[in-house]
């Protein structure tokens, strides 16, 4: 169906950004490849080129020894359906509306197969369509059940192909098939969405070392599956060449949640363990990008309007981001006052529960509606362990305005749902993945 545009996009004039890309013949600027890719349930404290003690991704360190690495990067939820379509679309959860996703309902103490779930409104562009509108082809793989048709999320895709968790080899099994087809229509723009990490945790050797207790069991577990991903990624590279002409972005959509606050898994809470995400952009050094490392805090939704700027396109009306590019240029560091919000509507296991977050600067409320109140200060107190909501209510009810201001105020687009009827088969999957119990 065609999809209704907030904005006409156009290239660039020839000179614009020149001096972030190499020129061709002619003095017109260079289209790169552009490759996004997502790696579900990553936490970025887990990767060594963030400080952990493991190296479970030498191939991403070494992309990121020549790119530009965010420190501090915070996703828009806590889960993958709201969290990627904000990826791809620079909106909010509560504008884009993609809220529920494959997180079925239980009726009477049993499953009922039909479910409704939100998708990404017709009015909405994503970055696929932008990139495709531009003269891009566009290409998607996606391992994850919620980032699949029914929710639109293969809107602007030339090719799109879904699966639901069967494995990185899967994703690249499928972009090997088009290996021929996408040389010959450059530029393009690849969307890979990875399911591993994502529980449950699948033991990968040699790689995978047994240990004693559920806890380090699971965390050994979900290390082996972080360097399994990197070695089907770094397969691709080599592959697709990634290292002339091509900008490649790795990302999350949210964390894991290893007991740090009691539990496990994600979509339950909103605090640091599961909003905080990596984000690396790794050109290929054609491209000229000076390495450097940003301690300034951004968000995923700066990605759409940092392509568009990347690929010469105009930027998007409804873009919620910032685009990031002057800072990968080397040209200053993103404003450090911003202010962060995230939204979850948890599982009905979860207890249907909304929660609401805002970050400014080190201050950060969460709010469970209708009343819970949690007030922290992220650098005395970097895991969110002892509120201050009751010794601060003035600086608690400021920023909790502050939400209610925005979501009163932001342009929002009307929600979209579809139903659809799923098998044992799907209703076993949502099960595996956590999406249902």
């Amino acid at each position: 169906m065609k999809r209704i545009r907030l904005a006409l996009l156009a290239l660039v004039a020839a000179g614009a950004a020149a001096a972030t890309l190499v020129s061709c013949g002619g003095g017109e600027p260079a289209r790169p490849d552009v490759v996004l890719i997502v790696i579900d349930t990553l936490r970025p404290d887990h990767l060594e080129l963030y400080g952990y003690e493991k190296e479970t991704a030498p191939f991403l360190t070494r992309l990121a020894a020549h790119g530009v690495v965010f420190e501090k990067v915070r996703s828009t939820s806590s889960w993958t359906a709201p969290a990627t379509a904000s990826i791809l679309t620079s909106l909010h959860p509560v504008q884009h509306g993609v809220l529920t996703g494959f997180k079925a309902m239980q009726v009477l103490g049993r499953v009922d197969p039909r479910i409704s779930v939100n998708r990404v409104p017709e009015g909405v562009q994503t970055v696929a369509e932008a990139f495709r509108e531009a003269g891009y082809s566009t290409w998607g793989v996606s391992d994850n059940v919620n980032i699949c048709r029914a929710l639109g999320f293969e809107a602007g895709f030339d090719r799109f192909e879904e699966y639901a968790d069967l494995g990185a080899a899967q994703v690249n099994a499928a972009v090997k098939r088009w290996t021929k087809e996408l040389g010959e229509s450059r530029p393009y723009f690849l969307y890979l969405h990875y399911m591993d990490p994502h529980r449950p945790y699948k033991p990968h050797d040699p790689w995978f070392k047994p240990m004693p207790g559920e806890l380090a069991y699971s965390i050994s577990a979900y290390d082996s599956e972080i360097r399994y991903v990197d070695e089907r990624i770094a397969e691709l590279s080599e592959l697709l060449r990634w290292d002339r002409g091509t900008m490649v972005v790795i990302t999350s959509d949210h964390g894991e949640e290893f007991l740090d606050h009691g539990d496990w898994d994600h979509g339950r809470t909103l605090y640091e363990e599961v909003l905080a995400v990596p984000l690396v952009f790794a050109p290929s050094r054609d491209l000229r990008i000076a390495p450097r490392r940003i301690a300034e805090p951004v968000s995923l939704l700066d990605l759409v309007p940092t392509l568009r700027e990347f690929a010469h396109l105009q930027p998007g009306a409804s873009d919620q981001g910032i685009s990031l590019l002057p800072f990968l240029r080397g040209e200053g560091a993103p404003p450090a006052d911003r202010a962060f919000l995230s939204d979850l509507r948890s599982a009905p296991w979860f207890g249907l529960r909304t929660l609401k977050s805002i970050v400014v600067s080190n201050e950060k409320l969460i709010v469970t509606l209708p009343e819970q109140v949690e007030l922290f200060d992220l650098v005395l107190d970097p895991r969110e362990r002892n509120s201050l909501a009751g010794q601060r209510p003035d600086v608690a009810r400021e920023l909790r305005a502050r939400i209610e201001r925005f979501e009163s105020e932001c342009p929002k687009f009307t929600p979209e749902t579809v139903s659809t009827t799923l098998d044992e088969e799907g209703l076993e999957k949502l099960r595996s993945l956590g999406y249902l119990k």
